[in-house]
């Protein structure tokens, strides 16, 4: 509880500013105290999403007006929207997102060394997002926004390939409306994201407070333990992405495992089986299986009340599933400030799958 107060403590550490980088700092110095070799590794990033994205919607909108008179003209504009938001949602290219500037981040990388044959890396972000109230309620009326924002483009684009091959009706034109509403209503929650206010967000302080809490006790027989406190992840895992890229070609993908500690709420375990944004990609096999083996031996009114589920949002577990890495990603779920008793829940449950990693994998390394 102490190691959440601290890190709470560094309020409006969003991803480039100086709150952000004191947070890091002060994990820094707290690894180093538990023995492990501890580097600040700074990166640069491209944080400006929201003003990107409702680029990127604006441009589809102004296509699908011009695609009535100008069917190739408004199909040309709408296209190069929709391939310009799914390379940057996805991760593979910012386009847009390369006129907004740079500004400096950093995430924590700590390792315990490299004497056994496998590699745990504990993950956990330690910036926090802006609160937005209109884009929590756009994800819960649409679950994924993103995806809907894409869906909705390429409906957009559908109906204007249909007009240069010579279909032009009003029943096409008011198929044509519904997405191109769609996408005007989904300006002011994708803008937003770059207007909310900066916020405290306990449950990813407590996540980080956790895997500080894993590292000082973890002492696995096949696995060394590394650490990574990732900056700039909210909401595409910037820090996360820049990690691996800078470290590629250290990271063995038959003896690697990744353990994202997401966050900790005031909820039950909450374990994810797919993991990403747009179509979600399946967790490694054998972490899966024994997160079910955790949840079966725990029962139904158990400590954890585990259960599996599938977390649409791009967040460091899904940056290294995409990469080839066995990830998983862990967090108890809930809208509170986390209690002892979720800090006890999120602690054991990640313990516990480490050790099973260890022994039932392990020895196969």
């Amino acid at each position: 509880m102490a190691e959440t107060a601290a890190l709470a403590a560094y309020s409006g550490r969003v991803a480039g500013t100086d709150a952000e980088r004191r947070a890091a700092v002060h994990l820094r110095d707290r690894l180093e105290e538990t023995g492990l070799d501890t580097r600040l590794q700074p990166i640069s990033i491209r944080r400006r999403f929201g003003l990107a994205h409702a680029a990127h919607i604006v441009v589809a909108v102004v296509g699908s007006v011009v695609a009535a008179g100008t069917p190739v003209l408004g199909a040309a504009l709408v296209g190069a929207a929709t391939a310009s938001a799914f390379l940057d949602i996805a991760g593979i290219l910012h386009v847009v997102r390369r006129a907004t500037g740079k500004r400096a981040s950093q995430n924590v990388d700590a390792a315990g060394g490299d004497e056994k044959p496998g590699t745990l890396i504990l993950v956990a972000s330690y910036d926090a997002p802006r609160v937005s109230r209109v884009w929590d309620q756009t994800q819960r009326l649409l679950g994924d926004p993103w995806l809907a924002m894409l869906l909705a483009m390429l409906a957009v684009l559908a109906c204007c390939v249909l007009r240069i091959v010579g279909i032009d009706s009003q029943a096409l034109t008011a198929v044509q409306f519904v997405p191109t509403v769609l996408l005007i209503l989904l300006i002011l929650p994708v803008a937003d994201i770059e207007l909310g206010r900066p916020g405290a967000d306990p449950a990813g302080a407590a996540a980080a407070a956790t895997v500080l809490r894993l590292a000082d006790e973890l002492d696995l027989e096949h696995f060394d333990i590394q650490v990574v406190f990732t900056g700039a992840s909210q909401p595409f895992a910037l820090g996360m992405s820049a990690w691996l890229r800078a470290h590629r070609k250290e990271l063995d993908r038959a003896a690697t495992a990744v353990l994202h500690v997401d966050s900790v709420g005031d909820g039950p375990v909450r374990y994810a089986r797919r993991v990403g944004p747009l179509v979600p990609l399946r967790c490694h096999r054998d972490l899966v299986r024994l997160c079910e083996e955790i949840a079966e031996d725990d029962g139904d009114d158990g400590t954890y009340s585990a259960a599996p589920r599938v977390d649409r949002r791009p967040i460091d577990a899904a940056a290294a599933v995409a990469r080839g890495l066995p990830g998983i990603s862990v967090a108890c779920v809930g809208s509170g400030d986390p209690p002892e008793e979720a800090l006890e829940r999120a602690h054991g449950f990640c313990a516990e799958l480490a050790r099973r990693l260890d022994a039932e994998v392990g020895p196969s390394l």
